[in-house]
Formats: structure tokens, C-alpha cells, sequence
């Protein structure tokens, strides 16, 4: 088990004078520094490594900054040139990534409107200029139902930014459901007045040994559920008391055992443990089920906090697709569950707008329904179509091949893509 991040939040403002933003969050760092310090010489002391350390703001477009004071070209100008100043400082004081939501577009259904829609057509250039920046687009919730004009933006963002480089598409998602100060990236966000931090975890590696040694099912879950247990209560004290001593509230710990690309750092591997033929063969939703029904629910238990088939972040999930064993509707069966959802899934190169608006919309239906947060980072490969190889050159991803989806061939002006309906609610 590692500590995959310390997630700090912090509100930055925007669209302030430079001065300002770079003064206001250098003294922040200055303050976060002590407490990253604390808990990584802690948490080595219990030989637990400490992989990154991030922060997180309230989305760009909040509504109560003075974004609708400016030209929207003058704002987009300054918001470049104040990532790259967040970015640098960010750099100086030793956190490895910063994530900012672009809008919380659930929470806009009648503002939403062109300023919004042009605003977002600039996401993919702020992630693309940047080398530390993450960000999401928040489409739904069950307070407020779909936001299906952000939909069609966040489909329009994930097919920009995979040309030329889609790796970009690493460093953006479509979230729905998801609360402020979940610490994996690129959902975090954080809206508070003052700051917080969070903790992810990179614990698939313990779930394969618990199904590794268990002889049966009624094993596995007693095991995984006491292993688990022991984690929460090994990690949470920690955080608290470090919290009290640096003046900063620890929002809570998200359980989701992520996963590394070998084999025994892979919760397929896990799910394979259990004799299941492999990752999505039939009848293994137990074992997604069981994964979730282990974690603790308790008072710091925040985030997903669930099953993560993360596809090129784990070995045996992309070993498992490059030999055609599973599809987007395995997943999302598996999300049902809850988990992230639909995460670093390899698609054709060619597939269109309107195709990843259905398929968004198929994971707000399954978080609205069932009150689960989701989300979709969604990876079009350019030039590489369905059994095609992907390898790409990092760390943490896996070699793989591009997933085969049920395609659309027919154009209509009645579907909900083509209609001007602009939000959907279930009542």
C-alpha cells in the first residue's frame, strides 16, 4: 500500500489583480509545506511512501468571482496567464499537480448560456499549455439533475483534447455526483473558505493478497473487510492529529484501492484471485460488490470509496481488453456498483461528438439513479481504431489495446443530442 496523494484545498482568487493571486498563494504554500513535511516523515516512519502531493481549487468559473465583470477575451488571457503563475509556485514549493473544476455546470441550469459554452472551449487549451493542471467538468447531480449543454461541452473537450497528443485526456474528466475535496485527481475540487486536505490511497496490491490467501468467498469478505478496517484506523488517526497541529482540517480518506500496472498491484489480478476467468467475465460483479461492500463507512470515509477499474492504470484490466474480454457496457455494469466509473478507457480515434455524449450520458443515468459519484475520463486514440495497439511511454499506464464500441450511424434532429433541451431531471 502507498499513499497516492495528500490532496490539499485551497480557495485561489481568480481574476484578481496577479499580485494579489501570487501573494495569497504563496502564503498558503508557505503553510502547506510544514504540513506535507508532517505526514510524509510520518508515514515513512510506518514505511508507507508518500507518491505525490497536490492541491485543488474551487472551479474557475464560481460565479462569485469577477469573471462576468471582464470581456470573456480578457478573462480567458488572464486565466492562462494565472495557471502559469499557479503553476510555478506550485513548482517552488514541491506539490507535483494542481486540479481546478471548470464549472460546477449542475449547479447552473438557468445562468448556463454561451458565456459558459465559450468559456469551456478554452479547456482544452489550458490544459494543453499547462504541465501540472488537471480539471473536470461537473454535469449532474441528483440535487439538481443533468446538465445536458455541459454534456455536450464535455464531450466536446474530450474530442479536442486528444488530437494531437491523447494523453492530454489524461488530465480531464466528466464528474457527476462528485462532492468537494475527493482527493483523486482530476475530480478535486474544493469550495470552503478555508483550507483542507484529503487523503487517496494506491491499495489494490492488499486486496489481491487478502483473495490471494482467502479459501472462500465468506473468507474474502470477513478478510477484506478487517484488512480494510485496519487501513482506515492506521491512516485517519494520523491525519487528525498532524491536522490539529498545523491549524488545517482533515476532510477524510478515500478507500478506493487504485491500482499499478503489474500484475500484483492489479485489482483485475484481484478479481482473478477468485477463479473468475478473467477481468469481466460473467459473474464476477461479486466480486466488485464484495470490494465495495468491505469498505468502512464511517465519519472519514469520503470520495468514491470504491471499486476502481482504472483500464490502462491496471495490468491485468488492460491485459484483460487487449484480448476482447470485456467492453464500456462491463464497466459500466461494474459502476453500478460504484467505483470512478469510466477511467482511462482507450477508444477509436475516430469516434464522434455525439457518440461520447451518449456515453456520458449513460454514466449520469447510472449516478443519478443510484446516488453514486461517477466519472468519465474518456481517452479517443487518434489514427487507432477498435483492436489496435496502445502503449504509451509512463509509468503508470499499461499497454493495451483500443476498446470496440457499439457505434452510431444514423442522423436525426429528435434525439436528445440534436434537441435544444438543455437540462433533464428525474422526477
Amino acid at each position: 500500500m502507498k499513499i497516492r496523494a495528500i490532496t490539499i484545498g485551497q480557495k485561489i482568487p481568480y481574476l484578481t489583480d496577479n499580485k494579489v493571486l501570487e501573494s495569497s498563494l504563496e502564503q498558503s504554500l508557505q503553510k502547506f509545506a510544514p504540513l506535507n513535511n508532517s505526514l510524509i516523515d510520518k508515514f515513512r516512519q510506518l514505511d508507507i511512501e508518500v507518491q505525490t502531493k497536490r492541491m485543488c481549487s474551487q472551479p474557475i468559473l464560481s460565479y462569485n468571482e469577477q469573471v462576468f465583470d471582464q470581456n470573456l477575451n480578457n478573462a480567458l488571457v488572464n486565466i492562462h496567464d494565472q495557471l502559469a503563475i499557479i503553476e510555478n509556485l506550485i513548482t517552488k514549493y514541491e506539490i507535483d499537480y494542481f486540479s481546478s473544476c471548470a464549472v460546477l455546470a449542475d449547479l447552473q441550469m438557468t445562468k448556463y448560456g454561451i458565456y459558459e459554452s465559450l468559456f469551456l472551449n478554452e479547456v482544452p487549451a489550458f490544459i494543453k499549455r499547462k504541465e501540472k493542471f488537471f480539471s473536470s467538468l461537473h454535469v449532474a447531480s441528483n440535487e439538481n439533475g443533468i446538465n445536458l449543454s455541459a454534456l455536450k461541452s464535455g464531450a466536446k473537450i474530450i474530442k479536442k483534447l486528444s488530437d494531437p497528443d491523447p494523453f492530454d485526456n489524461l488530465r480531464f474528466c466528466v464528474s457527476t455526483n462528485v462532492k468537494p475535496d475527493t482527493p483523486f485527481f482530476p475530480a478535486a475540487y474544493h469550495i470552503l473558505e478555508t483550507p483542507s486536505f484529503s487523503i487517496a490511497l494506491e491499495m489494490a496490491d492488499e486486496v489481491v493478497g487478502v483473495f490471494e490467501d482467502s479459501k472462500s468467498f465468506v473468507e474474502v469478505q470477513t478478510a477484506l473487510k478487517a484488512k480494510f478496517e485496519e487501513i482506515y484506523q492506521k491512516i485517519v488517526p494520523i491525519c487528525e492529529i498532524i491536522g490539529k497541529e498545523h491549524n488545517i482540517s482533515f476532510h477524510g480518506i478515500d478507500m478506493s484501492p487504485a491500482p499499478y500496472p503489474k500484475i500484483k498491484q492489479s485489482i483485475g489480478t484481484a478479481i482473478e484471485n477468485l477463479d473468475f476467468e478473467y477481468f469481466g467475465a460473467p459473474g464476477s460483479l461479486i466480486a466488485v460488490a464484495m470490494i465495495k461492500n468491505a469498505i468502512p463507512i464511517k465519519e472519514k470515509t469520503i470520495g468514491f470509496s470504491g471499486f476502481m477499474p482504472s483500464v490502462l492504470e491496471d495490468y491485468s484490466i488492460s491485459k484483460s481488453l487487449s484480448e476482447n474480454h470485456f467492453n464500456l457496457d462491463t464497466l459500466l455494469l461494474y459502476a453500478t456498483m460504484c467505483g470512478t466509473g469510466l477511467d482511462c478507457v482507450p477508444l477509436p480515434g475516430d469516434i464522434t461528438v455525439k457518440e461520447l455524449f451518449y456515453i456520458l450520458l449513460d454514466l449520469c443515468t447510472i449516478s443519478l439513479r443510484l446516488e453514486k459519484p461517477l466519472t468519465a475520463r474518456l481517452m479517443p486514440i487518434p489514427g487507432k481504431s477498435a483492436g489496435d495497439d496502445v502503449n504509451f511511454d509512463f509509468e503508470y499506464f499499461a499497454p493495451s489495446k483500443v476498446m470496440n464500441i457499439r457505434r452510431l450511424t444514423k442522423e436525426t434532429e429528435k434525439d436528445l443530442f440534436s434537441s435544444k433541451q438543455k437540462s433533464f431531471k428525474f422526477i
